[in-house]
């Protein structure tokens, strides 16, 4: 007969606990997307009229798939995205061409990228507003979450189209 575990030990292997990412902050200007790359600008990110969504994801995610990414960029024009995608190049092309997706994918390494946005999850979603600041953050599985988390971004490019 083993011996009674004490409640909640369990737990000890829920330390690494993700925190919700702290809307308001700025996206960096610059990443280092790999352990020996140069930093990369991704100052392009602010520089748009309706705000923009980086999309984490990984090929080695069973829960990362990018149908409801590709029905958000043919939803939504208007935006900026990026796919920072932890995979190889083959891997990554291979999304591109299944889900017809003409919007630039950075191949990263998900552990450099965690540390540099406090984020430890895909596949996720940040939703940025036009001078670069966080306004949604979280964990998609499909089309409807991903709507719900983007809505502070739609809502006001919806109200800048109905005053024209």
């Amino acid at each position: 007969m083993q011996p009674e575990r004490p409640l909640g030990e369990h737990r000890r292997f829920l330390k690494q606990i993700s925190e919700e990412y702290k809307l308001g902050t700025y996206f960096p200007r610059h990443l280092t997307l790999n352990i020996k790359s140069e930093p990369e600008s991704f100052e392009w990110l602010r520089e748009t009229e309706h705000g923009s969504v980086v999309f984490l994801m990984s090929a080695y995610c069973s829960a990362c798939n990018m149908k409801p990414v590709q029905e958000f960029v043919e939803q939504y024009t208007a935006f900026r995205y990026c796919v920072l995608f932890e995979g190889t190049l083959q891997e990554m092309e291979q999304q591109r061409d299944i889900y017809d997706l003409d919007i630039p994918f950075h191949i990263c390494d998900a552990a450099k990228i965690t540390t540099q946005l406090m984020v430890n999850a895909m596949p996720y979603a940040l939703v940025l507003n036009k001078i670069g600041q966080a306004v949604g953050a979280g964990i998609f599985n499909d089309y409807e979450k991903l709507e719900i988390l983007t809505a502070p971004l739609i809502r006001v490019y919806e109200n800048q189209l109905a005053k024209i």
